[in-house]
């Protein structure tokens, strides 16, 4: 889906710029400095959109942005924590301002804790600060995304898992969150889609990304069964798949799509 492109087009400085599904589209990836987050810069940028990476790794983001400049885009990036609403709203404002506006925000930021513990094991300030990443975050991005996006041709996409939706997860919390995610989003689309903003949860499954590889990790520490774990990652599926994905939801072409959508 990213990577199906018109011939190129001119762009500042002499260079080409790829011209796709996303061709005049300013989008913002929120949590864009690795994993299925950086991905999504990378096939965004590639289906001719302006793209700004929002994320807590400052370092991260930069980089992802100068990876994309480098490509002929147009790219900036903010540190944000997104727990903290002054930041959510000013790393929109100020992006909003730098690509003249935003049409598109895909949250993809998140993280794991907790894998194989037991309920009567799980720490009260583990619990909390999944949730505050995982579900207030979201719903800070959310609120102040909806102040940008367009009527009319907005999108907003939250990416949750198949855990708390389809299957529990290995983490009390993470399954939790995640579950309040897609909650989340599905208020939302009733909320917003009679305004012309278009809201999707992406609900993926195991991905292999640094944060997953950690989780696994974890997992096996906390005793859970090797070859349970070795089985999940034999059966890891690729980030770019799933920024394909995002990709053509932020795109016009997905105009007609409502409400979830899982992938494998």
């Amino acid at each position: 889906m990213s990577g199906g492109t018109l011939p190129p087009g001119p762009a500042a400085g002499g260079r080409t710029r790829p011209v796709g599904l996303l061709a005049g589209r300013r989008v913002v990836v929120v949590g864009g400095a690795s994993g299925i987050g950086r991905a999504t810069v990378r096939a965004a940028a590639a289906a001719g959109a302006a793209v700004a990476v929002l994320d807590a790794d400052v370092a991260g983001a930069a980089e992802a942005a100068a990876e994309v400049r480098s490509a002929g885009a147009n790219a900036c990036a903010r540190g944000v924590d997104v727990t903290v609403e002054a930041e959510v709203a000013g790393a929109l404002d100020a992006v909003a301002a730098e690509l003249g506006g935003v049409d598109a925000v895909l949250h993809v930021a998140g993280i794991m804790g907790g894998q194989g513990l037991d309920v009567r094991d799980v720490p009260v300030e583990l619990w909390t600060r999944v949730i505050a990443v995982n579900l207030t975050g979201p719903f800070l991005v959310a609120k102040h995304a909806a102040r940008h996006l367009s009527p009319g041709d907005g999108v907003l996409v939250l990416v949750g898992s198949k855990a708390g939706v389809q299957t529990g997860s290995g983490s009390v919390p993470y399954g939790a969150s995640k579950g309040g995610l897609h909650g989340l989003a599905l208020t939302l689309a009733r909320q917003l889609g009679p305004q012309g903003i278009r809201v999707h949860a992406l609900c993926p499954g195991d991905i292999d990304t640094p944060l997953m590889r950690r989780s696994l990790d974890e997992a096996r520490a906390n005793g859970t069964d090797g070859g349970r774990v070795a089985a999940i990652e034999a059966a890891l599926g690729r980030p770019e798949d799933v920024a394909s994905v995002l990709v053509l939801l932020a795109s016009p072409a997905s105009a007609g799509l409502a409400g979830t959508v899982c992938t494998g």
